[in-house]
C-alpha cells in the first residue's frame, strides 16, 4: 500500500517523512507508457508532490509542481489535493537515455536545465506560487533548494524510483527538516543516516515506511505521528471539459467541427478521450 508516514526526531527539533508509492508510478507506467527514465523523472516528482500534499490543511486544497527542462523529457507535471490523491504526466513518455557511470538512470540529463515551480491553492484570494532555477535535475536537490528558498526549512532529500522489466519496484523518499533550536551534533547524526540513502529506491523495495522509521531513526528520541494511505486519482470529468469548451468560444468550435467532423480532448493526467459532435456543442451552449 502505497502511504506516506510523518514523524519527529529529537523530541520535535526535527521532523521526518518517508514516503512509499510503488503502487502509484506502476500505474503511472500503465497509463502513458512510460519508459524507465520517464517514470524515475516523473515519480521522485510524485514523491515530491506527496510530501506537500500531507501538509495541505485542507481536502479542497490542492498543488502543483511543474518542472520545465531542456532536456529530452521535456517537463513533469505533479498535481494532488488535500485529500491525499495525486496525479501527474511528463512531456515525452518515451524518453531513454544511456545510464550513468554508477548505472542509475540519468534523470538530470533527461531533465536538463531549467525550472521547478511550485503553486499552492489554499482557498485564499490568490494561489502561492514559488519558482527556483534547477540545481541538478535530479529532483531531490531541486526540490531541496525549494524548500529552502521558497519555504524557509532547511531540508534534505532523497528521491529514488527504482525499476526492472517488470516494472516499479520501489519508488518514494525520505525527507528530513530542521526546526528551530536544533543543535550541530543532532545535524551530524541526521547527516550520517541520510548519507546511506544514495540508493533510497532499493531500501523501499525492501522495506514499509514504518520499518524504515523504526529501523532508522526510531533511536533518536522519534516519534512516528501518522501513516497516510496515498493514491492515483484524476479530477477531470465532463463538467470541466465543456467549461474548457466554453472558454475557447462557440466560433473556434464551431469551426474545429466544420473542418474535422467532431472534436476530441485528451485529458493530460489519465489520457481519457471526450469527443463531442456538432449536436454536443448546441447542447453545451444551450446550458
Amino acid at each position: 500500500m502505497d502511504s506516506i508516514v510523518k514523524g519527529t526526531l529529537f523530541n520535535g527539533f526535527a521532523r521526518v517523512a518517508i514516503i512509499s508509492i510503488k503502487d502509484a508510478v506502476n500505474e503511472e507506467i500503465k497509463i502513458h507508457d512510460l519508459s524507465p527514465l520517464s517514470a524515475a523523472a516523473l515519480g521522485r516528482t510524485m514523491a515530491a508532490g506527496v510530501y506537500l500534499g500531507a501538509n495541505l490543511k485542507g481536502k479542497n486544497d490542492s498543488y502543483s509542481i511543474t518542472i520545465k527542462g531542456d532536456g529530452c523529457i521535456g517537463g513533469v507535471v505533479v498535481a494532488g489535493n488535500g485529500d491525499y490523491t495525486l496525479r501527474g504526466y511528463v512531456a515525452n513518455p518515451h524518453a531513454e537515455l544511456p545510464l550513468k557511470g554508477n548505472g542509475h538512470l540519468d534523470v538530470g540529463g533527461g531533465i536538463g536545465s531549467g525550472t521547478m515551480t511550485v503553486c499552492k491553492d489554499l482557498g485564499l484570494k490568490e494561489p502561492y506560487n514559488g519558482t527556483v532555477e534547477l540545481v541538478t535535475g535530479e529532483i531531490a536537490e531541486d526540490f531541496a533548494e525549494y524548500l529552502a528558498k521558497s519555504e524557509g526549512v532547511n531540508s534534505a532529500v532523497c528521491l529514488g524510483v527504482l525499476v526492472d522489466k517488470t516494472g516499479c519496484v520501489g519508488a518514494g523518499g525520505v525527507i528530513v527538516q530542521a526546526m528551530p533550536g536544533i543543535t550541530e551534533d543532532m545535524l551530524f547524526i541526521i547527516e550520517d543516516i541520510i548519507s546511506g540513502f544514495s540508493a533510497i529506491s532499493s531500501i523501499l523495495a525492501e522495506k514499509s515506511p514504518r520499518e524504515i522509521f523504526d529501523f532508522y531513526f526510531s533511536h533518536l528520541d522519534g516519534e512516528l505521528l501518522e501513516e497516510i494511505p496515498i493514491k492515483v486519482q484524476c479530477s477531470c470529468n465532463q463538467q470541466k471539459i465543456e467549461n474548457a469548451l466554453r472558454s475557447i468560444g462557440r466560433k473556434d468550435c464551431d469551426e474545429i467541427i466544420a473542418e474535422r467532423g467532431s472534436i476530441e480532448i485528451s485529458c493530460h493526467f489519465c489520457e481519457k478521450k471526450y469527443i463531442f459532435n456538432k449536436e454536443d456543442i448546441d447542447k453545451i451552449w444551450k446550458k
